[in-house]
């Protein structure tokens, strides 16, 4: 047995469990069939010693660490939640760990984290949910030397992957105005995000095509919050009192706003529809269901793991973004009660 003041090393394991050492690396990869027999022999000897497989080990001969690093803002935010549920399908099979830290735990201060990611000599790099824009013009991010992916926002020299936000407000701008909407109105979120930027300009474009006015007294820029909405709704009513249809960048706007236009005696969706986006967990179950739109999270987490995975290999790197399709879940906010009750079981 090892010496306990020493680390425990694959050649004690293959001792004690009297393999050699590739058949233990056998029995943790799975690269090779080992017999169930000498696999159970193997993890016995493993927990007998306490022995942690390093994946810097068996990388480094190549090269590289084995590890890569996920930079997210908020780790206990569903969006990441959703997303490292994609990432983890795409770390499958790749003998890659994962080294995931949160912008809180850094204050938000992305320059620390990178460094920190790099003292741990990561191979590439995924950077999810909402980092705001500063970091385009971020000179790490375009002199790096190892690969990096963009998940669910568009970065400038980065390859991304994210959601089509343009297409979600023409689609956003459709179902309303086939809701009976003829006088738009936008709650949008921060005006410095980019996907705010899309939302509002697939809405603007698709509002004006179908013939309807939309100047700027129809849309207000504010925080991603139920307190936006709840104040931009009576803001947006008083400037323009005709406004019967408003899609809002997010559920929570969509939250604020529809609490705040029925206690202004307004009738969802009779008077006034609204949508919002993301199809966050209250939505459905919001005193009157908001109708929204659910983004593929998970795919552009597997799809951006997969791309990393492609980079770090093979050196190919996708340059191209990669958008995704968000999908409308249509409720009682724009469709009426009637149309909830016939369509209850449906998202089951």
């Amino acid at each position: 047995m090892a010496d306990s003041a020493s680390p425990v090393t694959i050649l004690d394991v293959a001792k004690l469990a009297d393999v050699s050492p590739s058949t233990v690396s056998h029995a943790l990869n799975g690269k090779r069939p080992v017999s169930t027999a000498t696999k159970e022999r193997v993890l016995s000897a493993i927990e007998a010693l306490g022995y942690t497989p390093s994946y810097n080990a068996s990388h480094l001969r190549k090269g590289n660490s084995g590890i890569i690093g996920c930079y997210t803002v908020d780790i206990t935010e569903t969006f990441s939640h959703e997303i490292v549920k994609g990432i983890e399908r795409g770390l499958t099979g790749s003998g890659l760990s994962m080294l995931f830290v949160s912008g809180v735990e850094f204050g938000n201060d992305f320059s620390r984290a990178y460094r920190f990611l790099l003292s741990h000599d990561i191979d590439g790099l995924l950077l999810c949910n909402h980092i705001p824009t500063v970091l385009d013009t971020f000179t790490v991010t375009k002199n790096s030397s190892i690969p990096m992916i963009a998940i669910n926002m568009k970065l400038d020299d980065v390859p991304s992957v994210f959601p089509d936000n343009f297409n979600g407000g023409i689609i956003a701008a459709e179902h309303l105005y086939a809701s009976g909407m003829r006088c738009p109105g936008m709650i949008c979120g921060p005006e410095y995000r980019h996907s705010v930027e899309q939302r509002l300009k697939g809405f603007q474009r698709r509002v004006m095509e179908l013939g309807l006015e939309f100047t700027s007294d129809h849309y207000m820029f504010g925080e991603y919050t139920y307190e936006q909405g709840y104040e931009a709704a009576s803001r947006l009513m008083k400037t323009v009192p005709r406004i019967d249809g408003i899609f809002c960048a997010n559920d929570y706007i969509a939250a604020g706003a529809i609490n705040r236009l029925t206690e202004m005696g307004y009738k969802i969706p009779h008077d006034i529809r609204i949508i919002g986006f993301d199809n966050r967990d209250f939505a459905r179950f919001w005193p009157i269901p908001i109708s929204t739109f659910e983004q593929p999270l998970e795919e552009m987490g597997f799809i951006g793991m997969s791309a990393l995975r492609c980079a770090v290999f093979s050196s190919v790197s996708h340059e191209e973004p990669q958008i995704l399709q968000s999908k409308l879940i249509p409720r009682t906010s724009t469709l009426g009660p009637a149309f909830e009750k016939n369509n209850s079981n449906k998202e089951e």
